[in-house]
């Protein structure tokens, strides 16, 4: 590897202290071209993945080496249960639903009319995301309320209740004492 030359005196080393000639500038030229070369030349091969496998939610990288990266947990979806449970409406026909009917799939079969009392966050600690599927199998209809701190949304010019027998209604918690109903309401037809 050849000197370079230099104008001033720095770190490098000492300089010409004049401006450089065409042949000192052509040196440098040429030796930085060489140096540039020899490195692409010596750029090494890239090793590769040679393989990946998953096991249950634990990924493994493996390169053709033999270096072994991982495990790395995958996200992965929440699981809802799908739990089919059918709804006594009592005495007084109304239902409160617990901490297990959470992500629940319920059944009503009687032939008065049901009202569920959805929580409010003082009442049953639900996460928001959380749902519970109502199927109306009877010929009661199956309503929707709450106490004053709650607030259900449900659709311009509908009830909050069911629309009759075989009629499917989620209740999905999406804030702080606030649900959504999803599903076949009963029309308004005094609106």
């Amino acid at each position: 590897m050849a000197a370079l030359n230099y104008v001033s005196d720095g770190p490098w080393g000492t300089g010409t202290g004049a401006p450089l000639n065409v042949g000192q500038f052509d040196g440098n030229t040429y030796e930085l071209a060489q140096r540039i070369a020899a490195i692409v030349a010596d750029i090494p091969e890239p090793l590769n993945i040679s393989n990946i496998t998953l096991t249950g939610t634990q990924m493994r990288i493996y390169l053709e080496d033999g270096t072994v990266f991982g495990p790395f947990t995958l996200p992965q979806a929440s699981f809802r249960p799908s739990v089919v449970g059918e709804i006594d409406g009592g005495t007084d026909g109304t239902w409160a639903p617990q901490a297990g009917d959470l992500n629940g799939y319920k059944r009503y079969a009687g032939s008065g009319a049901l009202t569920v009392l959805l929580p409010g966050d003082g009442e049953l600690d639900v996460a928001v995301d959380s749902e519970i599927t109502f199927r109306q199998v009877g010929a009661g209809p199956i309503g929707f309320d709450g106490s004053t701190d709650v607030v259900i949304n449900g659709m311009d010019g509908f009830l909050k209740r069911t629309a009759g027998q075989g009629s499917t209604v989620t209740a999905k918690k999406v804030a702080a004492s606030e649900w959504d109903l999803i599903g076949r309401l009963a029309e308004d037809v005094t609106a």
